[in-house]
């Protein structure tokens, strides 16, 4: 039987779940806390936007911890998500013949 991947978690779900409903704050509040807009906070926890490496600096800065998770987390998601894309193109290894 195959081993079925666990599907990318996107670091917005988490930062939802760990340190905004954790910690009981609201859309708002974190947006107003990090400086940035309601806008940027909700695509982010609706897992519609990225995590940016300054977005990042924002969260360690006010909410303790290292930028370096966040953009970890970021770029292991993204990364799931292009093996994913290319695994559907079926595509081959180059085989160099002299």
């Amino acid at each position: 039987m195959a081993k079925r991947a666990m599907p990318p978690l996107h670091p917005g779900r988490l930062f939802r779940n760990e340190i905004i409903t954790a910690q009981q704050l609201t859309v708002t509040k974190v947006a107003q806390l990090l400086g940035v807009s309601r806008i940027a906070i909700s695509n982010i926890v609706n897992e519609r936007a990225a995590i940016s490496p300054e977005m990042a600096v924002r969260i360690a800065t006010v909410f303790g911890g290292t930028a370096d998770i966040w953009v970890q987390l970021q770029t292991k998601y993204d990364l799931q998500k292009a093996e994913e894309k290319i695994r559907k193109l079926h595509l081959k290894p180059y085989k160099h013949t002299a």
